[in-house]
């Protein structure tokens, strides 16, 4: 898993990493300590279920009882058959506890309303083994408790912008993991009217309380994933791949941002809008408070689509910003083991951000003509308090001279030293850094060569204790940058 190339980790790995961040991330702790200490857990986990029924769009029928001898059609008719009911079990088939498998074919569009949908213990809709269900659109409606596993999500006649291909609207305890979601499966010959007319709006738009969207393959879309409003809130190891607008928005607190990989900013729309990895921002006029961004590869072009070029040209839309949180004001927040090779200025950029930690990033720039940097801001909201930037590598530093502690940073710009913190220096040639650094082919592996001046040169306070592979970091010689060095 090295540089863009880095694959999504299998289910088992994901799960024991997580537990590994969430019980070891970090190396101090106190009143006064910076940063997120995550306690995030989304939604609950579903026991055993109690019954489980099958959904046949091939070979199955309303007359059915939904057993495996006898499965029912489509979801779409089962919900709209009233045969669903999670609050009770005085009406309906499937009650709360109870698992759903749908079989290979088309489900049709479904949306989960009413008081039906606010389920009283989990229910599960999960592609059955060896099978590939498809909807073409889900919604749930200020439901609760509910799992949705191993689907295909796509709709070709559906029009972009306002379109989300799964919507949960203020929902609680609701999973969604292990499932595919795209507009179309092949946009190679899509023009930019093509994207402008055809992509949908949203893979994933929700809000609500007890979020876990993990795991999930997003591609040939405008955004990934939008949280509009929520709180405990996952967004672990999803993949989001060709889109033209962001990677993941969120306006949540309590939320962790993890392990996500994101690639291939298709930058033609020139509708105006600035891409941007991950973005938030706060719904309301409260701060957004307890954020965790930790493990994430944000690269403008891998290379891989031929309308997508390795060097982005810089023009009209063709900018991918990394991550950054523009408005409002943010309070312990922790961005850690990020990867970004962003075609922009704003790499890593924070405002108004108190009581915070950057540390252990790597950031490049895919477009020579921009620097980006690792940045924290003053706006009109809140002024830069207990933030620790240290242990990072960027082209550049955009810092305030007071509220900000920086040190043990690398810059790769020659012309731009910005502290005069000794344990800073500047490395103008990258490829003394890591193993692989090719900008013209997109040709990028972040782990740090044998002999990189990155090599424990950091400092362990407030810093990750693994790094972004997981991989336990020496604290006795903390490295800098995302990936901790293995070799001798």
């Amino acid at each position: 898993m090295q540089g863009f190339q880095m694959k999504l980790l299998t289910r088992t790995a994901i799960y024991a990493l997580f537990a590994i961040l969430l019980i070891s991330s970090w190396s101090q702790a106190g009143a006064q300590t910076p940063g997120f200490q995550p306690t995030v857990t989304g939604s609950a986990v579903p026991k055993r279920p109690v019954h489980i029924f099958y959904i046949d769009p091939v070979k199955g029928s309303m007359n059915g009882d939904g057993s495996s001898a006898r499965p029912w059609s489509t979801l779409q008719a089962v919900w709209a058959a009233g045969l669903i009911n999670g609050a009770n079990k005085t009406t309906g088939a499937v009650h709360a506890g109870d698992l759903i498998y749908l079989m290979t074919g088309n489900h049709g569009s479904v949306g989960f309303y009413g008081t039906a949908a606010q389920n009283t213990d989990f229910i599960s809709v999960a592609a059955a083994p060896g099978n590939k269900p498809v909807l073409n659109q889900l919604t749930v409606s200020n439901g609760s408790n509910w799992v949705f596993a191993g689907i295909t999500f796509q709709n070709p006649s559906a029009i972009g912008r306002n379109y989300s291909l799964v919507e949960f609207d203020y929902v609680t305890n609701v999973v969604l993991r292990d499932s595919t979601i795209y507009s179309v499966p092949d946009v190679s010959q899509w023009t930019a009217t093509d994207w402008s007319v055809s992509a949908a709006y949203c893979g994933v738009r929700c809000s609500g309380a007890g979020l876990t969207i993990r795991n999930n393959k997003i591609s040939n879309i405008l955004r990934g994933v939008l949280v509009y409003d929520g709180d405990n809130v996952v967004i672990d190891g999803n993949l989001v791949d060709c889109y033209a607008d962001d990677g993941v928005d969120f306006s949540s607190s309590n939320t962790m941002i993890t392990r996500n990989t994101i690639t291939n900013h298709y930058g033609q729309l020139q509708d105006g809008n600035h891409g941007d990895g991950i973005q938030g921002w706060p719904s309301g006029a409260a701060p957004l408070y307890n954020i965790l961004i930790d493990r994430n590869f944000v690269i403008a072009s891998t290379n891989t689509y031929s309308f997508i070029p390795p060097v982005p040209t810089g023009i009209n839309d063709d900018l991918i910003q990394g991550i950054s949180i523009f408005d409002g004001s943010t309070t312990n927040l922790t961005a850690t083991n990020n990867v970004i090779c962003d075609s922009a200025y704003h790499g890593l950029s924070f405002y108004g951000l108190t009581n915070s930690v950057i540390a252990n990033n790597t950031l490049v720039s895919q477009a020579p003509q921009y620097q980006s940097w690792v940045g924290v801001f003053a706006n009109s909201l809140a002024t830069p308090a207990n933030v620790y930037v240290r242990n990072n590598i960027a082209p550049k530093f955009n810092l305030p001279a007071t509220g900000v502690t920086d040190d043990c940073n690398i810059s790769l710009n020659p012309n731009s030293y910005w502290s005069g913190v000794s344990s800073d220096f500047v490395v103008a040639d990258p490829s003394t850094l890591f193993v692989k650094f090719v900008p013209a082919t997109a040709s990028f592996d972040f782990n740090l060569t044998t002999g990189s001046p990155a090599i424990g040169a950091g400092n362990p306070q407030y810093s990750p204790t693994v790094d972004i592979l997981g991989r336990t970091r020496n604290l006795s010689r903390f490295d800098i940058g995302a990936y901790a060095y293995v070799g001798p």
